[in-house]
């Protein structure tokens, strides 16, 4: 969808779109429009739909979609791009944070536009549309007014309002009800939510699709209908090809203008590994612990520091953010905000009283987690599982402890 949309220019912004892979993956380019100019197309002219294969880095994993419209006549060929966005905009960092990223259609000449592919080794897939010279005028005519300065500008949402769903949007609007969908037999995926859409190419990159499954929320388990699964370049292809236009095919055929095998994702250390490491050390802690019958309060509160504060930035995106689909996060159940101030008592010589009965509230929630975790209505990524165990556990240990303590 490119949500890379257009290859990072230089280190620095490559690192910045790295720094916000877990929402957005996605690089800077910022397109030059002024060589555009109102003008009517010839008879001669075509307008295409170009779809961009996933590639190797992280911005690029769910490909790209493009408008071209071709006229040899007027020598035009112009790909129309909804995906680019500027590192330089005032709050820039302030506007991701709260769900406001402003993104931008610009444009690019088509050689411009292969040259990047041909690079990367991405497959570009090319349909051909069944438009009528009026019709042609008019999606030329509507997205020359969209790329105007004052109009370029729109609100970023990764499922619903993207450079994918932007390009079917143009077609629906200037065609209307001439504009049928049979999507019976097309190839969408049945039953998926839209969480499962993205495991669809995160499945094979481990650390991305945990980044998923933590920030991502309830909204994002409703099944995905053939039209909502257009976020994502391929199935806007399928959703293209299986158009009709007035009773005809919307495509008129379709071409592979470059092809290269998808990428190989090599797969090594992934956030199960981590997870079961963290159980594992936390065993050893309590081996010691029981031969030396002491209880190591510093790893505790290291552990549910560092959880509550996740839960804190959780809930903070939760309440104070516009984005779709972070609100009514599960994983607020393990990682418990208030973690993050009840820590710090575990350092006191002198423990709370209540202190025994919020790590007993604590066990008792994430045991019952670990048991029904497959049948909550979020998701929860495997990873997760052995982290919720270990809270668990050394939630238990606390407050035993603190029970006998108390008792002595």
């Amino acid at each position: 969808m490119k949500i890379e949309e257009q290859k990072p220019k230089n280190k620095n912004q490559r690192i910045k779109s790295l720094c916000i892979w877990f929402l957005l993956p996605i690089a800077y380019c910022l397109l030059p429009t002024a060589y555009l100019s109102a003008r009517d197309l010839s008879d001669s002219s075509r307008i295409t739909l170009l779809t961009v294969a996933p590639g190797d880095e992280l911005y690029s994993a769910f490909g790209h979609t493009g408008i071209r419209i071709t006229d040899y006549r007027n020598n035009f060929d112009v790909v129309f791009n909804y995906g680019t966005f500027d590192f330089e905009q005032p709050g820039f960092y302030t506007n991701f944070v709260r769900g406001k990223m402003r993104y931008m259609i610009s444009t690019d000449r088509f050689d411009d536009f292969m040259a990047e592919y041909v690079y990367e080794k991405r497959s570009v897939t090319e349909q051909e549309l069944n438009l009528t010279a009026e019709d042609k005028q008019k999606v030329f005519a509507f997205l020359y007014t969209n790329a105007l300065p004052e109009n370029r500008e729109y609100y970023y949402d990764f499922f619903w309002d993207n450079c994918a769903t932007r390009p079917r949007d143009v077609f629906e609007k200037v065609l209307g009800n001439r504009l049928q969908y049979h999507t019976e037999h097309a190839g969408f995926q049945q039953k998926k939510t839209m969480r499962d859409m993205l495991r669809v190419y995160t499945g094979n990159r481990a650390w991305v699709n945990y980044g998923f499954d933590l920030i991502l929320g309830l909204p994002c388990e409703v099944i995905a209908a053939p039209r909502d699964q257009t976020f994502l370049p391929d199935y806007l292809s399928k959703y293209i090809d299986c158009a009709t236009v007035d009773g005809k095919p919307f495509v008129l055929k379709k071409t592979f203008l470059l092809q290269f095998p998808l990428p190989k994702i090599e797969h090594g250390f992934s956030p199960i590994h981590l997870s079961l490491i963290l159980v594992l050390i936390a065993f050893v802690i309590w081996l010691i612990e029981r031969k030396r019958k002491m209880h190591f309060y510093i790893f505790d509160f290291v552990l549910f520091l560092i959880v509550g504060l996740f839960g804190t930035l959780w809930l903070c995106l939760w309440l104070f953010t516009a984005h779709y689909s972070v609100p009514q996060n599960l994983n607020m159940l393990w990682m418990i905000p208030s973690h993050a101030f009840v820590a710090f008592f575990l350092l006191k010589k002198q423990k709370p009283g209540w202190l025994k009965y919020y790590f007993t509230g604590t066990y008792i929630l994430m045991l019952l987690l670990f048991i029904f975790w497959q049948w909550l209505p979020q998701h929860y990524n495997v990873a997760v599982m052995p982290l919720v165990f270990l809270l668990s556990f050394r939630a238990a240990l606390i407050a035993v402890h603190l029970h006998f303590k108390n008792k002595a």
